[in-house]
C-alpha cells in the first residue's frame, strides 16, 4: 500500500496543518522515496548506520549517543530561523529512514547555506543521493538562497560523485579541516550557485 505523505507527521498536528507542512518540503522525485521530517523513532536507526563502518570512513560528524541527534526531530521548517534544519529520507512502502539530508551553516543575510547528507548502505547505488541533493538545492532556491556549498573528505568518491552530479563546482582544499578519529583529514569544498550547470 502506498503511503501519502501526509500520513504521518510528528507533533500535535491536524490533518490540514500536516498536509500543508508536507507541501513545503522538498520533492524526492522518485515513486519509492520521499522527504519528511525526522521523528524520534527515526534516531536510533539513523545512529547505527552513522556509527557503521561504511558510513563512518566517508563522513567526519561522529554521534556517539541518541540524544546527540534529537535537535533534527522535527527541524525541517526554514520559515522558522533555523540555522539548520534536516529531513528524513524514508521509504515510500514503510515509512522507514534509510537517508537524511539537510542544511547547515545557514546565514540568511549572505544567502547561503552548507548541504550534508548521509545514506543507509543498503541504498547506496540507487541514485538516492543525487536526487535528495537535488531536490534540497532546488528547495533552497525557492526559499532565497544563492549560495549552497558541501564538503567532501578527499577520499569520498561517491559523495564528490554526488556533488558533481548535482552541479557543484569545486572551489578548493581545505586541508586538516576536519579533526576525525584522532587525525587531521583534508576535506574538498564545492559550491552550487545559479547558473551553475
Amino acid at each position: 500500500m502506498k503511503r501519502s505523505r501526509a500520513d504521518e507527521f510528528p507533533g500535535d498536528m491536524t490533518a490540514r496543518q500536516t498536509k500543508d507542512a508536507y507541501s513545503m518540503l522538498p520533492t524526492l522525485g522518485l515513486d519509492w522515496a520521499f522527504l519528511r521530517p525526522v521523528k524520534t523513532s527515526d534516531l536510533a536507526r539513523w545512529l547505527t548506520y552513522l556509527q557503521g563502518d561504511a558510513v563512518r570512513q566517508g563522513i567526519s560528524w561522529r554521534p556517539q549517543r541518541v540524544d546527540e541527534l534529537e535537535e533534527f526531530v522535527n527541524a525541517a521548517s526554514f520559515e522558522e530561523g533555523a540555522r539548520q534544519l534536516r529531513f528524513a529520507i524514508a521509504l515510500q512502502s514503510d515509512d522507514s529512514l534509510i537517508g537524511t539530508v539537510g542544511l547547515h551553516s545557514i546565514v540568511r543575510d549572505h544567502r547561503s547555506a552548507e548541504i550534508a547528507y548521509d545514506i543507509h548502505p543498503t541504498h547506496w547505488g540507487r541514485g538516492l543521493a543525487s536526487a535528495a541533493c537535488e531536490a534540497v538545492t532546488h528547495w533552497a532556491r525557492t526559499k532565497g538562497l544563492f549560495r549552497i556549498q558541501a564538503t567532501a573528505l578527499e577520499d569520498n568518491k561517491a559523495s564528490i560523485r554526488v556533488l558533481e552530479r548535482c552541479g557543484f563546482k569545486q572551489e578548493g582544499v581545505l586541508r586538516g579541516y576536519r579533526w576525525v578519529d584522532g587525525a587531521a583529514r583534508t576535506s574538498l569544498v564545492f559550491s552550487n550557485v545559479p547558473g551553475d550547470a
